[in-house]
């Protein structure tokens, strides 16, 4: 349930991020590639240790969203600024990924 919560904040938050390009602040996918990349990493690392369904809910969302933001990226401000919010997609489906096979009882 709370990972339900945080994942349509996030999807939101990340779609925001892509529409509204590189100069908005206030999000995980705006702060840049690497330091946004870092806390996903960040965020995987207590999802395998200490949360992995609350984790992995939260970021199944952003998956599914990874083709809306990088079309609206793409549109907004251009195509490598929609590469980046590509590889956030990526990123958070490794994230579930790795929880998924670190922690396979956490997928029942």
């Amino acid at each position: 349930m709370i990972g339900g919560l945080l994942g349509i904040g996030m999807v939101l938050n990340y779609l925001g991020a892509a529409w509204s390009g590189p100069g908005s602040e206030g999000s995980i996918a705006d702060s840049g590639l690497l330091p946004g990349l870092g806390a996903f990493a960040i965020f995987g690392l207590i999802g395998i240790f200490l949360f992995p369904r609350t984790v992995g809910m939260a970021f199944t969302p952003s998956i599914f969203a990874t083709p809306i933001a990088f079309i609206l990226g793409w549109i907004s401000t251009g195509f490598t600024y929609a590469l980046g919010m590509l590889l956030f997609g990526v990123g958070a489906w490794a994230i579930t990924f790795i929880i998924g096979k670190v922690r396979p009882e956490s997928t029942y």
